[in-house]
């Protein structure tokens, strides 16, 4: 099995343990073979705290119980990933890394013991617990294992760690768009600034890149004017400032309940329109 093979048969076997053995195979390879592509969606902080997991996983939840859509959420964090808090998950075993480390075996079966399923539909591959547990992550790892996980949904929204690790490298290279999430603060669009010259330098195409301005207010101290002067491009979207109301949905662990009624749910519902998710 460390070899990569992904059956093996003890002798002496029967006719149908053979039968059984090459059907599955036969499914797997039929698996690879499913035209559809998810939409790949990455999200990353211009810095720590603005707010990126709490519009994933709303905006994720959203997908799955409004819009009837297949939605994965994939936590990229290397450690201490939030994603499953808030989302109130606490049954699961496996984190992303470890299927990273198995992608020469991945198959349907093997994959359904990584996610964790949430009650609005939305499925969610965890990041680590901690910071402790070795890594073996070849090479071309990240676009392997989205390839087979884009076959099996509508759409994947990927919940990043700030920087520019050479995972998150890789993710943003492969991505359909990256969602740079700010705030309307000056260490945070100088960082907004900073990323995308630094990708347009690794010529990532600039038209890939999204800026979301999270908590936005009307009367900010910086207008949405002088923001979008300093980035150098328009603001992709800007979700309203319900931190009260945000905070309830992470405590009780259901985004879609916790603000059925709230302004974010209606902005992240029209998020949701312009991806081209449709009720």
């Amino acid at each position: 099995m460390r070899s990569g093979c992904s059956e093996y048969l003890l002798k002496p076997m029967g006719r149908e343990q053979l039968l059984n053995a090459v059907a599955r195979v036969g499914g797997r390879r039929k698996e690879r073979l499913q035209p559809f592509k998810a939409q790949l969606l990455a999200f990353m902080g211009a810095k720590g705290g603005c707010g990126v997991t709490s519009v994933v996983t709303q905006l994720g939840a959203m997908l799955a119980n409004s819009f009837s859509k297949k939605t994965l959420i994939v936590d990229l964090h290397p450690d201490f990933g939030d994603a499953a808090l808030y989302l109130g998950l606490t049954k699961y075993r496996y984190h992303f890394f470890e299927l990273m480390e198995n992608n020469d075996r991945l198959d349907a079966e093997l994959l359904q013991s990584f996610i964790a399923h949430h009650s609005s539909g939305l499925d969610l591959i965890p990041a680590p617990e901690g910071n402790d547990a070795p890594r073996r992550i070849l090479p071309g790892a990240v676009a392997q294992t989205f390839e087979f996980l884009r076959m099996r949904y509508d759409f994947i929204l990927v919940d990043m760690a700030p920087g520019l690790s050479d995972e998150n490298l890789e993710m943003i290279r492969h991505c359909d768009q990256l969602h740079v999430v700010t705030v309307s603060e000056v260490s945070a669009l100088r960082n907004v600034v900073r990323h995308l010259e630094y990708l347009t330098r690794k010529e990532i195409p600039r038209e890939r890149f999204r800026v979301v301005l999270n908590r936005h207010q009307k009367r900010s101290l910086i207008s949405d004017g002088e923001i979008e002067k300093t980035i150098g491009q328009k603001i992709f979207w800007k979700v309203p400032n319900q931190y009260a109301h945000v905070v309830k949905a992470i405590n009780g662990g259901d985004p879609v309940a916790q603000l059925s009624s709230s302004d974010v749910t209606k902005n992240l519902r029209e998020l949701a329109s312009s991806l081209g998710a449709k009720p």
